[in-house]
């Protein structure tokens, strides 16, 4: 095995130490706060009621196939960064690993591109979407969106197959003629289209509302400030899809159209070139899954109070039982003096002090209990008065 994959016909197996370093501690950087982000989106969601609107559904199949792309993709990459060859996990896990990447990105790209849409209807046709932004129509959509992704995935992956006696993961043979290019303008110059056209008219519709609230209203400033936050927001949506998914796309195309190299000159500045787009676009592309619950979900005033008040009352309600636990124990030490003083002809005192113990342990939780309704009740009050800032966006 040493000899059939020796580094004369196959490159060194890794690169510097000073490169594969630095990639190892970004990508589990990478790995640990996207996979917060996404796991927090989807408790915040999943465990507020008031956060189950057909937005909120899209953001949270987004963090789905966010959390699916990191945890097939990264761990494999870290690895690959130290040992790049022999490929020792088998056919069925390079295929499978295939599927999964290919699914969850697909998917990604999809969900985006139809969170953009039903955006878009919310801030300028909401009565059009009042009719069509319905939980029941979200599922289908998204349950219609992950089957689009896992089908348009298994052409691409179906070819890939371990080979050689030096074994390795690669395709052969593809299904379909011009399969990278077909994905491409599917998964990005059609959806990049849709995305910046859309926001441009949201840009606009925004833009043209304020306009308007400004002659009818005093506080111009505050109008002012915040529609040019939203546009600004609306600006950083279009410009990260771009850069964490470009050169995914183009190092895809690259690999695809460099096979020819009729130099050793040649060869070694091809194999530097793809190595740095390699680099690069599996960092951005692995950023993204990170930077969507940002964008998408904590930029969001409503989901930031949806978020303290999960992870609050959580946090809460574990303190409080550890505090009861231990004022139980302390009732429990009380019952055994007051058992063991009977006999000594104290039992009256014992009586009053284990008493006194229970009644301080009632008013305690009957104090939390109050103050964590209290809470509760603030917060929903607080979440009915507050508008989204994006018009309709998280009905």
């Amino acid at each position: 095995m040493d000899e059939e994959c020796s580094e004369e016909i196959f490159g060194p197996s890794r690169d510097s130490l000073y490169v594969v370093i630095p990639l190892t501690v970004l990508y589990i950087i990478i790995f640990l706060t996207g996979s917060t982000g996404n796991v927090s989106t989807c408790i915040v969601i999943a465990k507020n009621k008031s956060m189950h609107t057909a937005t909120n559904y899209y953001l949270f199949s987004l963090a789905i196939s966010d959390q699916l792309l990191l945890l097939t993709g990264v761990p494999q990459e870290i690895y690959f960064f130290w040992s790049r060859y022999p490929y020792i996990f088998g056919s069925n896990f390079c295929f499978v690993r295939g599927l999964f990447n290919e699914t969850s990105s697909n998917a990604t790209v999809l969900i985006i591109t139809a969170f953009t849409v039903e955006r878009y209807l919310a801030i300028c046709h909401p009565f059009l979407s009042h009719t069509m932004s319905n939980l029941s129509r979200a599922i289908k959509l998204i349950f219609i969106i992950w089957l689009v992704a896992i089908s348009l995935a298994i052409p691409q992956v179906l070819p890939l197959k371990v080979v050689g006696k030096c074994p390795m993961c690669v395709m052969q043979d593809p299904i379909i003629n011009y399969n990278f290019e077909l994905s491409t303008l599917l998964f990005f110059v059609m959806p990049m289209t849709v995305i910046t056209v859309l926001y441009i008219l949201i840009g606009l519709k925004l833009k043209s509302s304020s306009t308007v609230e400004r002659r009818i209203s005093v506080n111009n400033r505050v109008i002012r400030k915040s529609s040019r936050k939203v546009i600004k927001m609306l600006v950083a949506v279009v410009v990260t899809f771009f850069i964490c998914w470009a050169p995914f796309h183009i190092q895809r195309l690259y690999a695809i159209y460099n096979t020819t190299i009729p130099t050793k000159e040649t060869r070694d500045m091809y194999i530097q070139i793809y190595g740095i787009i390699t680099y690069i676009s599996g960092t951005l592309f692995y950023t993204s899954a990170t930077i969507n619950p940002i964008l998408y979900n904590i930029m969001s005033a409503k989901f930031r109070d949806a978020f303290k008040e999960t992870f609050a009352s959580c946090c809460f309600r574990s303190s409080h039982k550890l505090k009861l636990k231990r004022s139980m124990s302390v009732v429990s030490k009380s019952l055994t003096r007051c058992h063991d003083s009977s006999d000594s002809g104290s039992h009256d005192n014992s009586v009053q002090s284990v008493t006194l113990t229970i009644l301080t342990i009632n008013k305690n939780y009957l104090d939390s209990s109050t103050c964590l309704g209290e809470k509760s009740r603030k917060a929903n009050i607080y979440q009915d008065a507050t508008t989204p800032m994006l018009g309709n966006s998280h009905r």
